[in-house]
């Protein structure tokens, strides 16, 4: 089940009250009667909230649900161990915040087993018991696009059928049940307790039919158009059902007319991409030496990139295959790919290779945060096959992006066009506060590495 943004606000507070509860435990088992954690010891006590709430946000502890439970169970133990070292450290740096020993580890086996139980809970019990959307369409979705990105979005909805001219398939077919004429959509939504009304870019929507949604909208029934329901739900534009009209009616799309974001955004790059340079300085000495000892070939790999407005680039980066990885020419990397050398494959899952990717951020050919840049090659494939695929380089390429954290690592175009729909609503909802989030996300992907290659 695709977890929305209220149900997620509801999970943290439910770990937030989880936390003070196993302090509160604390404080009532461990410490003497003229001693309270949270006046005697308020710092410490907001800072382990602080630290373990924030350690679940990175590794993005809140699709119960959503995926397998172990799942779920792993991301909260890594998130644990790093909110217990950075509290401790926190603690053992300042006098006043400090914990005794004993305290601190009573502490996170409490918080770690009230916040695993309640998701166990969720897991075996609350999690069946949820209400079902169902879903009524309103046009004819003959090929079944609307219905797979509606499934996607909302794994648990059940779409009932749709509203508009007989297609004359039947009710297995793609586009489903014909239901009745849209001038009936008010009764048959009535009828087959549809609680969300689903807008299809076909829907006819003369006056009578307006009038008739109006109606339903006001017995509380929600009336959503499908391209702006699944930019919210799943934070991707559905490349199958937008088109330029509406890309030019919407709100966004604003970086490059906005000259003060673009310099806040250069700001932000600059000051970024200086520290994290310096920072992993040590771990950049370390993998060139090792790539050195492994096999024979440059450490750094310097590869052709499209960039902003189609411009090409030399990007920078370790280099994690053989030498003549590409003699036969320039393929997509693949699973298992045997051109990719051992210590190459730890690079490529840590991230490691992208580091050298800074000096093109502090050089301007980058941002930290962007579309990932592809290879010419590919990108003159990829524009031919894919729908709006140039919309991507309306903005700098960055090392991390959207897409990077939310999908795993492509090799086909299916991948890019998945891709590509991320990348989409970066450029359409581009702010430094997504770069933020965007940035302590891919924190999250570094711990937990999946579909890197």
């Amino acid at each position: 089940m695709l977890i929305t943004e209220y149900r997620k606000g509801l999970f943290r507070a439910i770990d937030a009250i989880c936390i003070f509860i196993a302090l509160a435990t604390i404080n009532w088992l461990m410490l003497p009667e003229d001693l309270s954690i949270f006046t005697d010891y308020t710092g410490a006590s907001f800072f382990t909230v602080f630290s373990y709430l924030l350690f679940f946000y990175i590794l993005d502890a809140y699709n119960i649900g959503a995926e397998d439970i172990r799942e779920t169970i792993g991301r909260v133990a890594v998130a644990f161990i790093c909110g217990a070292i950075a509290s401790a450290t926190a603690f053992y740096t300042f006098q006043q915040w400090r914990f005794d020993r004993l305290i601190l580890i009573v502490l996170f086996a409490l918080c770690f087993i009230f916040c695993i139980g309640w998701r166990m809970s969720y897991w075996l019990c609350l999690g069946r018991f949820v209400h079902r959307p169902r879903l009524l369409l309103v046009g004819t979705d003959t090929e079944g696009k609307v219905r797979q990105v509606l499934e996607e979005a909302m794994t648990d909805a059940e779409i009932l059928g749709y509203v508009g001219v007989d297609s004359g398939y039947n009710h297995s077919s793609l586009a489903g049940a014909c239901l009745g004429t849209p001038l009936e959509v008010e009764s048959v939504a009535e009828k087959y307790h549809a609680t969300m009304i689903v807008l299809l870019p076909d829907a006819p929507l003369d006056d009578d039919i307006a009038t008739n949604l109006l109606q339903a909208k006001l017995h509380g029934r929600m009336i959503v158009d499908v391209r702006s329901f699944c930019e919210h739900m799943t934070h991707r534009l559905p490349v199958s059902q937008i088109d330029s009209g509406w890309l030019l009616t919407e709100s966004g799309f604003s970086l490059n007319t906005r000259g003060s974001l673009r310099r806040l955004k250069r700001a932000f790059d600059v000051a970024s991409s200086l520290s994290l340079l310096l920072l992993t300085l040590p771990i950049m000495l370390i993998a060139a030496v090792c790539i050195r000892l492994e096999s024979p070939g440059p450490v750094i790999y310097c590869q052709k990139r499209v960039g902003l407005f189609g411009r090409t680039f030399t990007i920078f980066k370790f280099r994690s295959m053989r030498q003549d990885a590409e003699k036969n020419g320039a393929v997509w990397a693949a699973e298992h790919d045997p051109r990719i050398t051992r210590f190459g494959r730890f690079i490529r899952k840590t991230r490691i290779d992208e580091l050298p990717q800074l000096w093109n951020v502090l050089n301007g050919d980058m941002s930290l945060i962007g579309p990932r840049p592809e290879r010419p090659e590919f990108v003159a494939q990829l524009e031919r096959q894919i729908p709006f695929y140039g919309l991507r380089h309306a903005v700098k390429p960055g090392v991390s992006g959207w897409a990077q954290v939310c999908y795993p690592y492509g090799s086909t175009v299916d991948d890019a066009r998945r891709k590509l729909e991320f990348d989409l609503y970066y450029v359409k909802n581009m702010s430094l506060l997504l770069d933020i989030h965007i940035v302590l996300k891919t924190i999250g992907v570094v711990l937990f590495p999946k579909g890197a290659r």
